[in-house]
């Protein structure tokens, strides 16, 4: 189980990061890291041994099975040489937006994000997450990582597309890792209300009728919520009304009043209001302006 408090990066996406360099290689015994300053991320993955690895500083011994992720700017260096035959992975990639920090409780990982629509001209802001140092599921990392070397030993035209591809599946597979370590209360609590209020988005909503169903008190199902989504429960279920009637007016031929009962209004001009100072036009706006793109 992950500790609560290790350290991760937040990198803000899109764009993803640009790949530069892969490698594998074995250290022999008494091999040790210069020292540089890197412009760019260097993250090392261990399969076999220990490489020592100090960053500003704070020192590092990556065992197997774990990994250590460089970043720009910062000075890093081996402190202390191999002691036994040491396999690495390394790979360099660029990532030029900006970068925090964030504790693995904190992170996030339900905050529901807006969908793109068809007139939008430019992305959300959205987040990446990967570990600073920890342990890894190399069993699942290792087939990317080798057909990265393959690949990157003979590139060319033709497959350098893959290989950026495969940073992002790289990339996406640390985060899932650091994804599956979530493992707290609240974080369930949170899954399970989300489940019961998508299930009957369009009923009313009831508080006492949701705490029977999880067996919580409802002001502690609604906190778990609100800390996993930033949601209330009747914010999260006008939420996904609102996801379901854009839906229907993008691929349906029913009437806005049709489709406002259908997601839960009872009146039509209440679901108009609603739809417009949630999406920013009303209901046959939104679909002019869709079926106008089409």
């Amino acid at each position: 189980m992950a500790d609560d408090n290790m350290i991760c990066l937040q990198l803000t996406i899109p764009p993803m990061p640009v790949l530069l360099t892969v490698g594998h290689s074995v250290w022999p015994v008494g091999g040790q890291h210069f020292r540089r300053s890197f412009p760019v991320f260097d993250l090392l993955l261990v399969k076999q041994g220990v490489m020592h690895m100090t960053e500003d500083e704070q020192p590092y011994s990556i065992g197997a099975g774990e990994m250590l992720l460089l970043e720009p700017g910062r000075s890093h260096h081996g402190h202390a040489p191999c002691t036994e035959p040491t396999e690495i992975y390394w790979v360099h990639f660029r990532h030029d937006a900006r970068i925090e920090t964030i504790e693995h409780r904190r992170i996030p990982w339900s905050s529901m994000l807006r969908q793109g629509t068809d007139y939008d001209h430019t992305p959300d802001e959205q987040f990446l997450y990967l570990p600073k140092f920890g342990q890894v599921d190399m069993q699942a990392l290792l087939p990317v990582l080798d057909e990265m070397a393959r690949l990157h030993q003979s590139l060319c035209h033709e497959n350098a597309a893959m290989l950026h591809t495969l940073l992002a599946r790289l990339l996406a597979l640390l985060q899932a890792g650091l994804r599956s370590r979530q493992s707290s209360r609240s974080f369930a609590v949170c899954e399970q209300v989300k489940q019961i209020l998508q299930s009957r988005f369009a009923e009313p909503f009831q508080a006492e009728r949701l705490a029977a169903e999880l067996h919580f008190d409802v002001d502690y199902a609604a906190r778990c919520l609100r800390k996993h989504t930033g949601m209330s429960p009747l914010k999260y279920q006008y939420f996904i009304r609102m996801e379901e009637a854009k839906r229907l007016l993008r691929h349906t031929l029913l009437s806005v009043q049709e489709i406002g009962s259908a997601v839960g209004f009872a009146s039509g001009n209440y679901f108009i209001r609603t739809f417009r100072k949630t999406v920013g036009v009303t209901p046959g706006a939104y679909r002019e302006k869709y079926r106008g793109l089409m």
